[in-house]
């Protein structure tokens, strides 16, 4: 008899229970850990996760406390003697109350990825062909309009950003490195609200800093998370298809595509230790399969349509 389906099945159930928050019931800190860890003292909960199973794990806090609420995230462990990197789950602690999900739908659905990955275009296609479902926020910039913008930005000053973000009406700011602009981008709860309000699914273009504010501001539960990736089977041949994609786009000069590549770069590193942020890894190989993808995952978010 073939076992090996249940314990396929038993195997995935037990890793994505890795990534379920939970509560601190007790801790020890290792004073000296194994070699392969390095030297500096390594702390390790015993974690009791919202489903009730207990395990153990790494606390990020540099002071955790017993029933201190505290969430996964991948992060690298250690690297072999052969030159492998091992990854592993750890524990950070909760800095934000998540607040309560809106009725309807309760979702913000986050395009993230590398400069030249597709984003914005898949974006405006998926809200084109799911105009009655979705629709796309508003993202706040401090950089120059460009050629090729496609009325996705609201540009303002350098100065206004920040009195909006110490304000709180910035829910999600992050700075891109530019050797040759101020680039800095954000969104407000006020037009994701709005666009709930309407009935309908916000679409987010984001990278891992907008990502991780829009989880802390609205719950991790609140966002239905695309990672997209170039294809390639390796990260040269990953930057390579970026490269391309950006020059073949005529809007960014030479010196701004080596920024975007040096941040790309950090991007995909990214994605292997964040993966507690992604519902889904997908490689925008063919645009419009992957819009007919979002597409039928947006659609089956609201219950009426099923019927």
């Amino acid at each position: 008899m073939n076992h090996s389906a249940p314990i396929i099945h038993r195997a995935l159930g037990r890793e994505r229970e890795k990534f379920l928050p939970g509560v601190v019931v007790s801790f020890t800190t290792l004073v000296h850990p194994p070699a392969r860890f390095g030297h500096r003292p390594r702390t390790i909960g015993l974690i009791e996760l919202t489903n009730g199973r207990r395990v153990l794990g790494p606390l990020l806090a540099e002071n955790p406390s017993i029933g201190e609420s505290v969430r996964p995230r991948m992060r690298l462990s250690h690297i072999t003697h052969e030159g492998l990197r091992v990854y592993e789950v750890a524990f950070e602690a909760c800095t934000k109350k998540d607040v309560p999900l809106p009725e309807f739908p309760g979702y913000i659905l986050a395009l993230t990825g590398p400069s030249g990955v597709g984003k914005s275009t898949v974006s405006r296609m998926l809200t084109r062909v799911c105009s009655e479902y979705t629709a796309n926020v508003p993202i706040l910039t401090t950089r120059e309009a460009k050629s090729g913008d496609d009325g996705e930005y609201v540009y303002t000053t350098p100065e206004k950003f920040e009195r909006m973000k110490k304000a709180g009406s910035i829910v999600a700011a992050t700075r891109i490195p530019s050797s040759s602009e101020n680039r800095q981008y954000g969104y407000q709860s006020t037009d994701i609200e709005s666009i709930w309000r309407e009935g309908k699914l916000p679409v987010v273009v984001t990278e891992i800093h907008l990502l991780k504010d829009l989880a802390e501001h609205y719950g991790r539960s609140s966002i239905l998370s695309f990672g997209l990736l170039p294809p390639g089977d390796t990260k040269r041949a990953k930057l390579s298809q970026l490269l391309h994609r950006l020059r073949s786009r005529g809007r960014e000069s030479e010196e701004s595509i080596r920024d975007r590549l040096k941040n790309a770069e950090r991007d995909l590193a990214i994605f292997r230790e964040r993966k507690d942020l992604f519902d889904h890894i997908v490689v925008n190989e063919d645009l419009h399969s992957m819009v007919a993808s979002l597409k039928e995952k947006v659609l089956g978010l609201f219950p009426a349509l099923k019927a």
